[in-house]
């Protein structure tokens, strides 16, 4: 049997299924794949201890560039500095011995994307109260308004991830906001996790997933300071208990190991250090947050940092959580947003464009909308629409970004009056849709 395995583990193709003999040559890439451009480390194991070894690697418009080495204990390790890799597209790479006429002395086609490895230019910071393109884009330095869709991988849809970043780039969307976990996956006790797995198997992917469909992704770390609460009852007082010290600490400490990882990482607009705190002081809130921010800041000086507030992060909380230090919370670096959810009846969207503008412009920083949407199995149809219509007006007079939640299924089918409600990419598509076709900014692109 011959498998593909993507960047995305997820999704693996299945050529064929024969009764044949084994590989006598196999062939895996190494080192960071968004650097091949630069450098393309190629690894593989041969059943002869030492033999020849022709490696071929074949562009996305079929030309042909072979290197020739040999094994040595059954092992060979290619660095190929500039391979003729097309950037932005798929290459693939083979491995044989003797003269490759047997298919067993062929290895099974190594795919390689042709990222840009010089992304320089790709780089979004915080400047005063907007993000802003690197002055090294095609475009200079310009506003960017960062506009996308939670996508809430393998708790509200299976992992897809090529195929739901091309269906969000479809509809204008620049950006992923990805929910994962750093402790314990979809905050269930029961589930520990290995972060470094995590990182490996759940995060890269999808921001290898993005930069290949030239879009941002912001890294949701979807807690709460407490154990998993009861989704019924989000933004309402729940009884569950809130993390000890130990539980805390450990919380930083895998944040540092998310960011020592994706440090240089431009594609990764930023990180959403938690989700929405609840049944917590505004000022326990600051001050934890504050610390998970210093930690991060020793080893990622670049990312922009997102910052949310006590009581579900609602915008309504922004100032009592954040106002003492809104602008001095990131000194020197000064590249942090604050962020803010609100849904129908929390807040109606002229309480929350007065929250967040006040905010905003007394303290000359950045806020960001990482989730809002309809909760359309709990209120009207009238209240969830005029909710979403009201938030979507507000984002582009104020020219604030947004997050909607979530990505549910890659076909939109927008609820009317005259149909039964069905599944919908989101809901209410025929409204969001719209708004980002207008309000996303284009992302950068190298000179």
């Amino acid at each position: 049997m011959e498998l593909q395995l993507y960047p995305d583990p997820g999704t693996v193709e299945i050529r064929d299924i024969r009764i044949a003999k084994p590989k006598q040559i196999t062939l895996r890439s190494a080192g960071n794949p968004t650097k091949a451009q630069d450098e393309l480390i190629l690894r593989g194991t041969t059943a002869v201890p030492e033999t020849p070894v022709e490696i071929r690697l074949s562009d996305a418009q079929g030309k042909t560039v072979s290197r020739k080495l040999s094994s040595k204990n059954g092992t060979f390790e290619l660095r190929w500095k500039r391979p003729p890799l097309t950037v932005g597209a798929w290459n693939t790479a083979t491995a044989l011995i003797g003269e490759g006429k047997n298919e067993n002395e062929i290895s099974i086609p190594l795919r390689i994307f042709g990222y840009r490895a010089d992304d320089e230019y790709a780089w979004i910071r915080v400047k005063g109260k907007q993000f802003a393109t690197s002055p090294k884009s095609k475009d200079g330095e310009q506003e960017f308004i960062p506009v996308g869709i939670g996508y809430c991988r393998d708790v509200i849809i299976p992992a897809q991830d090529e195929e739901a970043a091309k269906f969000c780039k479809a509809r204008n969307l620049n950006t992923l906001r990805l929910s994962f976990y750093t402790r314990f996956f979809n905050n269930n006790d029961k589930e520990p996790l290995s972060i470094e797995e995590h990182i490996r198997d759940f995060i890269a992917p999808v921001v290898l997933a993005a930069k290949r469909n030239n879009m941002y992704v912001i890294l949701d770390d979807h807690g709460y300071f407490t154990a998993k609460i009861d989704e019924a009852k989000a933004r309402q007082t729940q009884k569950v208990p809130r993390w000890n010290e130990e539980g805390f600490n450990e919380w930083i400490r895998r944040w540092v190991k998310v960011a020592e990882y994706f440090k240089d990482e431009p594609a990764v607009l930023g990180y959403e250090l938690l989700n929405e705190p609840h049944d917590i002081s505004p000022e326990a809130t600051r001050n934890w947050y504050t610390r998970c921010l210093k930690a991060i800041r020793t080893v990622d000086q670049r990312h922009i940092l997102l910052l949310g507030n006590a009581d579900w992060s609602h915008a309504r909380a922004m100032e009592k959580t954040w106002g003492p230090v809104a602008s001095t919370v990131d000194a020197p670096f000064n590249n942090v947003a604050f962020t803010f959810h609100d849904y129908p009846d929390d807040n109606h969207p002229w309480h929350v464009a007065n929250s967040i503008t006040t905010f905003r412009d007394k303290h000359n920083v950045p806020v960001l909308c990482t989730e809002f949407g309809a909760t359309h199995w709990s209120k009207t149809e009238t209240a969830c629409r005029s909710f979403i219509a009201g938030m979507v007006t507000l984002f582009a007079r104020e020219r604030v970004g947004w997050m909607i939640w979530a990505l549910k299924r890659l076909e939109d089918n927008p609820r009317t009056p005259h149909l039964a409600p069905r599944f919908d990419s989101c809901g209410y598509s025929d409204i969001w849709i719209p708004a980002a076709r207008i309000t996303a900014s284009p992302v950068p692109q190298p000179r």
